[in-house]
């Protein structure tokens, strides 16, 4: 019950926060507020999102409280229930309505945040997964579950509802924390909300188009001084223009989103053994890489679209897709090798193991992204169609129909078979470790020489691909 009082309040705190919503957005405050004062229309928010919120919970609860009551012999129950309740649900819509000017306000005042105002979706689907793979499937037991949520003030409502209840063990102490809670929590709650819907209608609202102001592609700064004397001007506008479409429409980084469906060959095996086996960190390399190449190689044309004849007129096949590697590797690769290295430190493989899996991730991004990359460019500029970017109030360029997912699938299956030697590897060491024995082969020599016919193999595959990516945007052709 304890645990299902912490998931309850979570619950309210939505419902509410997407009242509150509702109720402002049908609000006409250039005319109510030259009626009423501003906190009594504040206030008249908040009585509104109760009222909305709490009558479908009244009778039911009035019902079961005095059904618990009368089977359980103890009519002091009623009392405590019903207040529990009320208490509960006012704390939970106020943090809702709290919650929910809170992120308008932030929203009025930050371009950036009103853009991405929706990202809360992608943070509870992504919450929602981790916990069903670590509860539901992993070995984290509802008990400790149980034991984790009880501890939550939420919790102690529980314990006040059913304080006089005989033969059940109650907290005192957590009862009286609850009443505590309440009765200083609702009037500051209550206070920050009024204060809050103040500040959001007697705000100005900061125009979106300042996150569009023009920004130079060639600068002199850390960028430049990293790369100075190792990379071309030219490789290193297109890679700072690749760095800039993705920071204004992540188009790319929404594809890399799908790979969270791939997370748990990461940390299940771990769970499995106790300690970060090898091919928990395979997985690793193997996901960022993918994500790399989906992020900065499946979206260069749709990135390009608007200026495409420009861009096919002014830079060189060799320039643009080198700085589209560049773009990606330079990200995705320090992650890659310092995610890699985090992993090794709790495994039990050795340092030189561990280096070399940490350098062929970075190889395998920079092969994740010239195969994204050459795949890419055999898009023809009729199969693009503006396509609203999920999550976001931005557009961007797609495929269409379902071609753009087919590519994604091609280049998760080509690094897949690229790190098919590893795979195998260290696949078998997890699963039959009697292999290595059989074969009368070391398990490190087995494991190293397979990271060595990866990493030849990856950049074997990166020149093909990279050849061919230069050969379809010279030959690239426009209506």
């Amino acid at each position: 019950m304890q645990a299902a009082a912490v998931a309850g309040f979570t619950m309210l705190l939505w419902v509410s926060a997407q009242r509150t919503s509702r109720v402002f957005e049908r609000l006409n405050t250039n005319h109510l507020l030259t009626t009423i004062p501003t906190r009594e229309a504040a206030l008249g928010v908040v009585v509104s999102v109760y009222s909305q919120v709490i009558p479908p919970f009244s009778l039911p609860v009035l019902s079961a409280a005095v059904g618990f009551a009368i089977g359980t012999q103890s009519l002091a129950s009623t009392l405590t229930i019903v207040v529990a309740v009320v208490a509960f649900v006012a704390l939970a819509v106020l943090f809702g309505i709290v919650m929910s000017l809170a992120a308008k306000l932030a929203t009025i005042q930050s371009p950036r945040l009103r853009r991405y105002r929706n990202g809360i979706y992608i943070l509870a689907y992504i919450l929602v997964f981790i916990v069903w793979i670590a509860v539901i499937q992993g070995p984290i037991s509802d008990e400790f579950i149980v034991e984790l949520l009880r501890r939550v003030p939420v919790a102690w409502f529980v314990d006040l509802a059913l304080l006089p209840t005989p033969e059940i063990q109650t907290g005192v102490a957590r009862s009286v924390g609850a009443l505590c809670v309440t009765i200083v929590g609702v009037p500051v709650l209550a206070s920050v909300a009024i204060s809050l819907a103040t500040r959001v209608w007697n705000a100005d609202p900061i125009s979106a188009t300042e996150i569009h102001r023009s920004r130079s592609l060639v600068g002199d700064g850390f960028v430049e001084r990293l790369f100075a004397g190792l990379v071309s001007r030219p490789v290193l506008t297109v890679a700072r223009k690749r760095w800039l479409i993705e920071r204004r429409v992540p188009l790319g980084l929404m594809m890399a989103g799908y790979l969270i469906i791939l997370l748990p060959s990461v940390f299940l095996p771990a769970f499995a053994v106790g300690e970060i086996p090898g091919i928990s960190l395979v997985s690793f390399a193997f996901i960022c890489a993918v994500g790399t190449g989906f992020a900065f190689g499946t979206t260069l044309l749709g990135g390009e679209y608007q200026s495409l004849q420009m861009t096919l007129t002014t830079v060189s096949g060799k320039e643009f897709i080198r700085g589209a590697v560049l773009a990606g590797v330079a990200l995705g690769g320090p992650i890659t090798a310092a995610g890699m290295l985090i992993l090794g430190v709790g495994s039990s493989i050795g340092i030189l193991e561990t280096l070399l899996l940490a350098f062929s991730g970075v190889v395998l991004c920079v092969s994740s992204t010239t195969i994204a990359a050459a795949i890419s460019m055999r898009v023809s500029y009729y199969e693009f169609q503006l396509t609203p970017i999920p999550f976001t109030d931005a557009t961007a360029y797609e495929e269409r129909g379902l071609k753009g997912f087919i590519n994604l699938g091609l280049v998760l299956a080509l690094v897949g078979l690229v790190c098919l030697p590893v795979f195998v590897s260290y696949g078998l060491m997890f699963f039959n470790s009697s292999v290595a024995t059989v074969l009368n082969i070391p398990i490190t020599v087995m494991r190293i020489t397979s990271l060595i016919l990866t990493v030849f193999l990856a950049g074997g595959v990166s020149v093909v691909a990279y050849r061919r990516a230069i050969r379809s945007y010279n030959q690239y052709t426009l209506p």
